[in-house]
């Protein structure tokens, strides 16, 4: 029996990365509405500050509406954030809690934070994001 020792080279490694970058999930983000963005980061944001993966709507809420008000976007309003909300629920972008308690639904990013400020990153139409992605502590 032989036992020979393969090495991993720049090809496979380069493979790895662009497959990486390729999933899914980053390509959804990358190309959902500005709205669905802002929410995201919003997500980001909170989870940078509170440290906590769980966050609710209504804090979520907030959140956006200060990112909105701090960068010259207009806020969509309660009813419109949580549709957003529900979209990338459906998704499986974002985890939601079952149930009606709108405001205090909790909320949780189904993927690794990192994935989604790789895919915000670079917004062409929301360039002001990326200055909320080194907010990492």
């Amino acid at each position: 029996m032989t036992i020979r020792k393969a090495l991993v080279g720049m090809t496979d490694v380069e493979a790895a990365i662009q497959e990486m970058f390729q999933a899914p999930h980053i390509q959804v983000m990358k190309t959902c509405s500005k709205l669905s963005k802002i929410f995201l980061m919003a997500m980001v944001h909170e989870l940078y500050k509170t440290g906590m993966g769980e966050t609710t709507f209504e804090k979520l809420a907030m959140s956006v509406s200060c990112l909105c008000t701090s960068n010259g976007e207009a806020f969509p309003g309660w009813d419109t954030l949580l549709k957003v909300g529900c979209k990338l629920g459906e998704c499986r972008i974002v985890l939601c809690e079952a149930g009606a308690r709108h405001m205090l639904q909790k909320l949780q990013l189904n993927f690794p934070s990192d994935d989604v400020a790789f895919a915000l990153k670079d917004s062409k139409e929301l360039p002001w994001l990326a200055k909320y992605l080194c907010l990492k502590i």
